[in-house]
């Protein structure tokens, strides 16, 4: 920057490579009327208020940007594992119906008589109901099994 003293005043020509418009001499901004200079510096003021407020919308937008790609990346994931419980779900049904089937086709005979509980799972054609519970039994119930339980603090007055 350039500086002019013309009495205690001051002028200050901004000569940057890159900005619009054509940078002022010395000798030209001496020359213009007074109307002429008040209005550049009053233009160079809404220009240096305008970088200021591009500048700290790119820091927001680049910040809002940065939010969208957590979230986005945190939907993924979740997305993933959905897909994955989806497929498990898949599998367990597939198995239920292959094994309807299977009891469709084999009709159970049921045991008569005292000794039904200990003969019946030994009979051709009939499945013990832990088969079926094994194979509805899913991850999360699991998984909830074996979460211990938290006991509520009891309040002594």
């Amino acid at each position: 920057m350039t500086t002019t003293n013309k009495g205690n005043k001051a002028l200050k020509v901004k000569r940057e490579p890159g900005e619009n418009g054509t940078s002022l001499t010395d000798d030209e901004l001496v020359t213009m009327s007074l109307k002429q200079r008040r209005r550049t510096l009053k233009n160079r003021g809404y220009a240096a208020s305008c970088r200021v407020k591009r500048v700290t919308q790119k820091e927001e937008l680049e910040k809002q940007k940065a939010q969208l790609q957590q979230e986005v990346d945190k939907l993924a994931t979740e997305n993933a594992s959905m897909k994955v419980e989806l497929d498990a779900l898949r599998s367990k049904y597939e198995a239920l119906q292959s094994f309807a089937r299977t009891v469709a086709r084999n009709p159970v005979t049921s045991a008569r008589g005292p000794m039904a509980s200990v003969i019946g799972p030994l009979i051709p054609g009939k499945v013990g109901a832990t088969s079926v519970i094994t194979i509805v039994k899913s991850k999360t119930e699991t998984l909830l099994q074996h979460k211990p339980k938290k006991e509520p603090a009891h309040i002594s007055l």
